[in-house]
């Protein structure tokens, strides 16, 4: 099978700009000239799963660009996957740490932008902030500018883009697999579906939902999509690019009891043995808002959790391998980058709930690992403060794409420790307090937090963006707030909490990367 063009080149272990093969330039700029000598052209991707190129309507459609780079590029993303030290990866995801081992970088940390599923995905597709990007919550997805995402982007380079899986909580998926709403990708295969088991798939034949089905996990079914595409790649002269979004190890937060709330595994990993349960919960919450400062359930109830969660999570590390000897059987392996990562991560009893959407590491930590073609890493630590809007950045870095909008972050192979990250959550709905408290994440106040080095500063604020309350940290694990009247011989010094006030005002209005020129940069 032929293998097209030679990976980007490298000085010194520094990237220069990834240029693409004469054998491939040639031949993609010859099929340029003769389709647009018969006035027909061919286009990215294909219905299902990545199925064979689609020709435009329009006759005058002008040929595609030819990719400066041959840099294949795969983005896994798993939903509220807890982060995992890069020093246990291997045991939670062993298939996937065997190629880390070979060449890569674990991110040691990475965080999430928002801790809240649209959010979050926005700041991942984009390499912009919330209030940037317009995607502020769930229900703001459809905000979202398409043209300002890495598939859009890479697909008017001339990449072959396809994304398959979850795409957004607030969007109809339906819309995008009819075509009437653009996803940025050239083909999809999305699906609708809160559930491991009895998710929807759009029937191109009868341009409507067809009937849950039942009998396929849906972890496998997104390896099966991906799978289906990169084989359909195996004779084209482009690079692609693919997006694998799984559920995985999401809870159905829906169901009414714990056996059916938890994650289900396939056959396969539904006995195996999990990492132990490190159950750390805070001493004392009084220090938290209200709505930590209650304890739900007793430890054994975060156990279950933790070992189902463990073995979903077994599933997406198989479709991962799965994937990977498939471009390792057809000679891709060495030209592709891998990313794997996570919206958010998830609380299992650490401040007395079982939640995401709030400051603290256990929601706001995700998982972050690149494997990247030549010399960048084996099997590296990397402790860069390094954020999700960071990807973006470093796909275009990588692939010598110019964006053709502002980006937030920068490039992770440019990050330098020392730096500071920052997070936000829109909830105008939410208050300090409850009479009753519960496990849903809108019971979180907006909030904003910026975290540099050890310490974390964080501001809450009502419906209309008065600051409500704020908190200080210096410990790893944000369990000892230093505002807190019980802990006043530890409070920082004023002109520290006016320092982190004052960066913090900027960063919520920031825009555009370090470095840029921007006048307000993001951290």
């Amino acid at each position: 099978m032929p293998v097209r063009g030679r990976r980007p080149t490298y000085r010194d272990g520094t990237m220069t700009r990834p240029t693409i093969s004469r054998t491939v330039r040639s031949r993609l700029l010859v099929s340029a000239m003769v389709t647009a000598m018969v006035g027909v052209t061919a286009c990215s991707g294909g219905g299902g799963a990545g199925g064979p190129e689609r020709s435009p309507t329009s006759p005058e459609a002008a040929p595609r660009p030819v990719p400066s780079s041959d840099l294949n590029v795969m983005v896994f993303v798993m939903d509220d996957a807890g982060d995992v030290s890069c020093r246990d990866f291997g045991r939670s995801m062993p298939k996937s740490a065997a190629l880390l081992r070979d060449r890569g970088r674990c991110f040691e940390g990475a965080q999430a932008n928002a801790p809240s599923c649209a959010p979050s995905r926005a700041a991942l597709m984009t390499g912009q902030n919330l209030h940037n990007n317009g995607v502020l919550d769930n229900q703001s997805a459809p905000n979202i500018d398409v043209t300002h995402t890495v598939q859009h982007q890479l697909e008017q380079a001339g990449w072959n883009t396809y994304g398959t899986g979850k795409f957004f909580n607030g969007i109809k998926v339906w819309d995008v697999e009819s075509g009437k709403r653009p996803s940025g990708f050239g083909s999809s295969d999305f699906w609708s579906s809160s559930k491991p088991l009895g998710y929807k798939l759009w029937d191109e034949e009868t341009q409507s939902p067809q009937k849950p089905e039942r009998n396929i996990h849906a972890t496998t079914r997104v390896g099966m999509f991906l799978r289906s595409f990169i084989k359909s790649q195996a004779d084209s002269e482009r690079p692609f690019y693919a997006y694998a979004a799984f559920k995985a190890p999401h809870t159905d937060n829906s169901a009414p009891t714990l056996e059916a709330r938890l994650p289900k595994a396939t056959k396969a990993n539904r006995t195996r043995e999990v990492p132990p349960f490190r159950y750390d919960p805070e001493a004392d919450t009084r220090d938290k808002l209200p709505i930590f400062q209650q304890q739900l359930a007793k430890r054994e109830y975060y156990a279950r959790f933790h070992q189902a969660r463990a073995r979903a999570t077994y599933d997406v590390d198989d479709e991962m391998g799965k994937a990977i000897d498939l471009l390792r059987e057809q000679g891709e392996l060495a030209n592709t980058a891998i990313f794997l990562t996570s919206d958010q991560g998830y609380h299992l009893g650490e401040n007395g709930w079982e939640t995401k959407g709030d400051p603290y590491p256990t929601t706001l930590d995700v998982p972050l690992l690149a494997w990247l073609p030549s010399r960048f890493g084996e099997g590296k630590v990397d402790r860069s403060p390094v954020q999700l809007l960071d990807v973006a950045p470093t796909i275009y870095d990588l692939t010598g794409v110019e964006p053709d909008y502002q980006v937030d972050g920068r490039s992770m192979l440019r990050r330098q420790p020392g730096g500071a990250t920052y997070a936000e959550v829109v909830n105008k709905k939410a208050k300090l307090s409850y009479p009753k408290e519960g496990f849903a994440p809108g019971r979180v106040p907006s909030w904003s937090a910026l975290r540099r080095g050890p310490a974390a500063y964080i501001e809450y604020y009502d419906k209309d963006g008065a600051r409500i309350r704020r908190e200080f940290y210096r410990d790893p694990g944000m369990k000892r707030n230093l505002l807190w009247q019980g802990h006043r011989a530890d409070r920082p010094s004023d002109a520290t909490l006016a320092r982190f006030s004052r960066d913090l005002r900027r960063a919520r209005t920031c825009a555009g990367a370090e470095g840029s020129g921007a006048p307000n940069p993001c951290p």
